[in-house]
């Protein structure tokens, strides 16, 4: 009974904490403002060619865009395009209200699949009507399409330069309007056919998202995942089709879908038992039923528990609308591998970030990343003991290295309350390295391939760190060849044999100025490398005869019998002089064979070479033995010799083994003068010692210790190894960078501490 009491305490106590935080902290110094997010601006562009046909049999788009229109919320503003061969606005762009989500209805009923080109640059250029910087909403672009630049009629012999120059002028003038307005354009591939680069460039070059969609069944997710991004919405935790209303929510809107085939009916169960569906609700609730899905909105919700008896389904979901928000910075549409995201995250009230500490510590802070392969990890963010000052929890997600879609979801909860954000990010890749032996050479070339035709090449560079078997460390910027596009290098064992290892850091910039950076996977490879299989292959033969690759004979026994053997007669000799000479045994050739006719005459003379072979091969093994042990002892001696005598000067002066660590070093390479100068094509600048080792200021770590970072191995538990949070682990990122507004061919200045 006194637990139950005290429950119910600290919930009041928190409920009035909320009341008034915003209040109290009118006159705190702590309180950082959160600016006022303008109204929403979506335009919505649909393919409409023949070949959506196949893509999309079902006609989904229309679903999909009842959905998008059902979603907008008021006071917010939209339109929609269609395109082909022609661009048609079949909605203008006006205010999002009842009487539009009707409008929009019935456009979207007029999709079809009938056009005969794919004028995407017409479309873009058509829906940025308006698009302005001071318009005072923020606009984005919601694009759906299954191909690729097609403005000419396949008879058209100017054809492939006619749609090469509409591309261009899409990349430039016509994303410029977009760009200069701070627009952003989702971008959606219907089928792996469409040009997925074009529309991965679109995106990146104005900061949206870009989706693939295999199939028309995961159209739907698709255009879910770009809406959310065009007007991200506060949601609460759904889970098993259930969630929780706290009494600062004004409004909910449950988003429940039905499962292919599935008769079951939606309904809704409220806090006291009540139950909503289609047809029986009251005046309060507004209900949406199309072919997929049920949309439900509630004004004035009750405070509880609700549930929804309806298929589960992981795109079911609850959007509030609610003073109690939380905030999530740092997450962009489009990623890159090697990538390090800052996020800043924060509980606000009434716009303003919740700094109150009794706050803090009953609200837990929870990050899920699930990865487009399915790998899945969470971390809490918040520690009760040590809440933030400001209110601002700050964390790092990096070491993501799969390409496509990422989920990434943060939750508050409270003891009262529960606030989540999800956000869709993809990552992709704007060149490609391959590596491989040089054809014919015993050395390795790396090279580095743009992606995209969209790639400034003057004001792009690859830097090279490569770590030789003698743990020198040297780096060198890739020379790029413009007739092949690539930049490359080729390394040899220029150090000695052994294991070379070859870092890449990438600094690129797109045409328009997008800035990108990319630090592949190292590459590890043995030097210097064997020699072609054809070559090293040796063709027997048989006994003395001579391969065709060498040229040289090869011996059937080996040297050491002949002089066992020779050593063995002299022996003899010295004892007792032989009667008689020995005939001579030829043991590089076989005896002829002998014919019918020879036979009696020729086994005597077989029978005296058996017995000869069978001495000699008795009297050998204590030579061999004799041999065996001259070698041990001299092997022995030598190891003797190596480690007592040469022991002693190693552990004589300590000024030896400091002069050898610091002698030539390469120490902080952001310390370097001119970088290019000193390293570019110079494999030989830092072969003096190897690199360099400073270690950090402070007290020693125990060895047990040493490199463990404890926030990693606490999130390890959570999380899959390919990615991590942790904003202390910074890494030894310094290398290669450059200031990428460099005019081309300047060189890249240093970096400073």
């Amino acid at each position: 009974m006194y637990s139950s009491m005290i429950r119910e305490g600290g919930k009041f106590f928190l409920s009035l904490l909320l009341v008034w935080t915003c209040v109290v902290q009118a006159d705190n110094h702590q309180t950082t403002e959160i600016q006022v997010a303008q109204p929403f601006d979506v335009r919505i562009i649909i393919d409409i060619s023949g070949s959506m046909k196949e893509t999309d049999p079902d006609n989904l788009r229309i679903p999909a865009l009842n959905l998008l229109s059902e979603l907008l919320p008021e006071g917010s503003q939209a339109g929609i395009w269609t395109f082909g061969r022609y661009v048609n606005n079949i909605l203008p762009v006006a205010e999002v209200t009842p009487s539009w989500r009707n409008s929009a209805k019935a456009s979207a009923a007029k999709i079809n699949s009938v056009g005969l080109m794919t004028n995407l640059p017409g479309a873009l250029d058509d829906a940025a009507w308006g698009v302005k910087a001071d318009s005072g909403f923020q606009h984005s672009v919601i694009l759906l399409t299954d191909g690729m630049v097609d403005m000419a009629s396949s008879k058209d012999s100017e054809r492939t330069a006619k749609n090469k120059q509409e591309t261009a002028r899409l990349m430039s003038s016509v994303l410029e309007k977009y760009r200069s307005a701070g627009a952003n354009i989702h971008t959606l591939a219907l089928s792996e056919k469409a040009d997925l680069d074009l529309l991965q460039q679109i995106a990146l070059e104005t900061d949206g998202l870009y989706s693939l969609a295999s199939n028309a069944d995961e159209l739907m997710k698709a255009f879910l995942r770009a809406f959310d991004r065009a007007v991200p919405a506060e949601q609460v935790p759904m889970e098993d089709n259930t969630f929780s209303i706290d009494g600062s929510v004004k409004e909910f809107t449950a988003l429940v879908f039905r499962a292919a085939g599935s008769n079951k009916e939606t309904r809704l169960l409220t806090p006291s038992g009540e139950s909503y569906g289609h047809q029986q609700h009251p005046e309060n609730v507004r209900w949406y039923k199309d072919v997929m899905f049920d949309l439900v909105t509630v004004k004035e919700p009750e405070e509880g528990t609700w549930i929804a008896e309806a298929d589960l389904d992981p795109s079911n979901r609850v959007t509030i609308l609610s003073d109690l928000a939380l905030s999530v910075e740092g997450l962009p549409a489009t990623i890159f591998p090697g990538d390090k995201l800052d996020l800043n995250i924060q509980l606000t009230n009434e716009g303003e970030v919740v700094t109150k500490t009794e706050v803090l510590r009953l609200t837990d802070f929870i990050m899920t990343v699930v990865t487009g392969s399915g790998k899945k990890g969470s971390k809490v963010l918040s520690d009760p003991e040590n809440p933030p000052a400001d209110g601002i929890y700050r964390e790092a997600l990096h070491r993501l290295k799969d390409l496509g879609e990422y989920q990434v979801d943060v939750i508050a909860e409270g003891r009262t309350f529960q606030r989540k954000r999800s956000f869709s990010m993809t990552m992709i890749q704007p060149v490609e390295v391959q590596h491989g032996q040089v054809e014919g050479e015993d050395s390795y070339k790396i090279s580095v391939i743009p992606l995209s035709d969209n790639l400034d090449t003057e004001k792009s560079r690859v830097i090279a760190k490569i770590k030789s078997p003698d743990d020198n460390t040297i780096i060198q910027s890739m020379s790029y060849d413009p007739g092949s596009n690539q930049w490359s290098i080729v390394v040899s064992a220029d150090k000695g044999p052994g294991q070379y290892q070859i870092d890449l850091n990438v600094r690129g910039m797109t045409a328009s100025g997008k800035k990108f950076k990319v630090k592949p996977d190292s590459i590890v490879v043995d030097l210097p490398l064997p020699v072609a299989a054809a070559e090293q292959q040796m063709v027997e033969l048989g006994d003395g005869q001579v391969t065709e690759e060498s040229g040289a004979a090869e011996v059937a026994e080996p040297a050491m019998p002949d002089l066992a053997a020779k050593f063995e007669q002299q022996q003899e000799s010295v004892k007792e002089p032989p009667a008689e000479p020995e005939p001579k045994v030829e043991a590089e050739k076989k005896p002829p064979e002998p014919s019918i006719a020879d036979e009696k005459v020729s086994a005597p003379q077989e029978e005296a070479e058996e017995s000869v072979k069978e001495e000699s091969s008795g009297l050998a093994w204590w030579v061999y033995a004799l041999l065996a042990i001259a070698n041990l002892a001299i092997i022995g001696g030598a190891v003797w010799w190596f480690v007592f005598r040469k022991k002693e000067p190693e552990l004589a002066p300590a000024e030896t083994s400091m002069e050898m660590s610091s002698s030539g070093e390469l120490g902080d390479l952001d310390e370097l003068d001119d970088f290019e100068e000193e390293l570019a094509g110079d494999f030989d600048s830092l072969d003096e010692g190897p690199e360099e080792e400073i270690p950090a200021a402070g007290p020693e770590v125990p060895a047990s210790d040493a490199g463990m970072d404890k926030s990693e191995d606490d999130f390890s538990a959570g999380f899959d190894e390919d990615f991590a949070l942790d904003p202390d682990d910074e890494g030894d990122d310094s290398w290669g960078e450059f200031d990428t507004d460099d005019s081309a061919g300047e060189e890249p200045p240093k970096q400073e501490d």
